[in-house]
């Protein structure tokens, strides 16, 4: 009645067989395998994915740079264009008071 109530691959005295024995650690050792080759590919993705951060942290830092020297040179232009509308309204300003001094000679004669 005793062998009614053992599962199968068990002994009599209730202890797996060898051959389940065997097929646990075959299967244990091929679930390593499959995890240490996971492991594996993974670890490659991290690596791959760290050259590709380092990459864009070095392109991000020379996009700074040249948007600081765009920035910098458009205050140089800006400045510039300011000095010459200046320059521009000052003839401008001299030519009037020239206008003027020229009519009200004429109208003097």
């Amino acid at each position: 009645m005793s062998d009614l109530h053992n599962k199968p691959g068990e002994n009599m005295d209730g202890l797996p067989s060898y051959q389940d024995l065997e097929n646990a650690v075959l299967n244990g050792a091929t679930a390593i395998h499959c995890l240490t080759a996971e492991r594996n590919q993974l670890r490659g993705h991290v690596e791959a994915q760290e050259a590709e951060l380092e990459s864009l942290r070095t392109t991000n830092e020379h996009l700074r740079r040249q948007l600081l020297l765009i920035g910098d040179s458009y205050l140089k232009y800006a400045t510039s264009c300011a000095s010459q509308l200046q320059h521009i309204a000052q003839a401008m300003q001299d030519i009037d008071e020239r206008n003027a001094g020229v009519e009200s000679t004429r109208a003097a004669l």
